[in-house]
């Protein structure tokens, strides 16, 4: 903590420190920042070496708990990278030299800041009186600073400051850069070790604390970027084929080599076609358009390996079963439901159908009671689907579905 002018630095430091215990995933990366005073500022702004600028007057006439907010939304900047994602949009400091530059360079910090806001709003963080929120611009909530801004107009609002840290072009108080505090790999590793303690914040005993655009970043920025739909089709496949390529003996119909032994009745070879039910969570935390896009998938997928669509069963599951339909095509299936969420009746349903089904695909948001062990000789594919699902029991195959709606 350093400054140009004097100021309470325990004013400062319980700054810090509310922030710190009002966000405790976010406390890396709020006491890596050097906080530095300078009455050149206008109110606050954040340079790429994760340096936070204060006007003394403002440190004066905010309250700890307002100033504490003030650094959650600067450490926010830092954290998702506004700087370089501003660049990649051409902005930054050669924005000067692009037509309607100005104009955009307003719209990017403006969308900046409503990225955070949003998600600070949804954590009951009191937020300043001319704090610009999605709904005020006519936007929806939950979306990435670059969809903002290209559905912002020019001068659509207000246009706050926020520093260099925020849209890369330098600003007259920003420290020579001999003085970075916190380098480019030191961010870059601050980042991971925020995201980490982010989603280990969410599997604890307060998940919902954490809010949804948090937990997409940590997700975006550790988890590595998988199809879920090819991991779905194999691991579909991998359970149909381990039934389909069983063979075993029938004496429905006649041995090819009946004719060697004609006093001898030889039972025949048969490859049996594998049975495949579906459980769809039909509660009401489900959403329809997203149940209907994963079972065009997998509907999809069973067409692919080549099992008949008249095989398929389809459960609608909440607290209970309400119905079993046997269909030909995802277009007929019609999901009853809305209350509680119990994936282990639709599971003990769908193997007590006759025929007896090989593969039985879950679908669900993962917010469920399980059975202590997986149904013998079926196969087990639980698709999860929403934000931050819980993990299923180990004796399950488990796949991510995101952003399928």
């Amino acid at each position: 903590m350093s400054s140009r002018s004097p100021v309470d630095r325990q004013k400062l430091a319980a700054a810090r420190l509310w922030a710190a215990n009002r966000f405790p995933y976010l406390a890396s990366a709020l006491f890596a920042c050097r906080i530095v005073t300078d009455p050149r500022v206008r109110g606050v702004a954040t340079d790429e070496s994760w340096r936070v600028y204060l006007a003394p007057a403002l440190v004066e006439d905010l309250r700890v708990d307002d100033l504490g907010a003030v650094l959650v939304h600067h450490v926010g900047h830092l954290l998702r990278d506004h700087a370089a994602r501003a660049r990649a949009l051409g902005l930054g400091a050669a924005a000067g030299e692009l037509a309607g530059s100005r104009a955009a360079f307003g719209r990017w910090v403006l969308a900046a800041d409503i990225e955070i806001n949003d998600d600070l709003a949804a954590a009951e963080l009191p937020l300043a009186a001319d704090a610009v929120l999605p709904g005020h611009v006519g936007c929806e909530p939950g979306r990435l600073a670059e969809e903002y801004f290209h559905q912002l107009p020019d001068g659509g609002g207000p246009c706050p400051e926020c520093g260099s840290g925020a849209h890369a072009e330098p600003r007259p108080w920003d420290l020579p850069g001999a003085a970075t505090d916190v380098s480019r790999d030191g961010a870059r590793l601050l980042r991971c070790q925020v995201a980490a303690d982010v989603l280990r914040h969410c599997r604890g005993p307060q998940p919902g604390r954490v809010p949804a655009g948090w937990q997409r970043w940590a997700r975006d920025l550790l988890e590595p970027k998988v199809d879920w739909r090819r991991v779905l089709a194999a691991e579909v496949r991998r359970g149909i084929h381990s039934v389909a390529g069983a063979v075993d003996y029938t004496y429905r119909r006649p041995s090819r080599r009946a004719r060697a032994l004609p006093r001898v009745v030889l039972p025949a070879l048969w490859r049996p076609l594998p049975e495949v039910a579906i459980v769809c969570d039909t509660s009401g935390s489900m959403s329809e358009d997203l149940l209907a896009e994963v079972l065009s998938e997998v509907d999809g997928i069973l067409r692919g390996v080549g099992v008949r669509r008249h095989q398929v069963s389809v459960l609608s599951c909440d607290a209970a079963v309400h119905a079993v339909e046997r269909v030909a095509s995802v277009r007929q299936v019609c999901l009853l439901g809305g209350g509680g969420t119990n994936m282990g009746a639709g599971i003990d349903a769908a193997v007590g159908l006759r025929p007896r089904p090989d593969l039985v695909v879950v679908l669900t948001d993962g917010f469920t009671p399980w059975p202590a062990d997986g149904p013998d000789r079926v196969v087990v594919v639980v698709g999860l689907v929403g934000a931050a699902p819980p993990q299923p029991p180990a004796w399950a195959t488990v796949v991510r579905i995101e952003d399928a709606a």
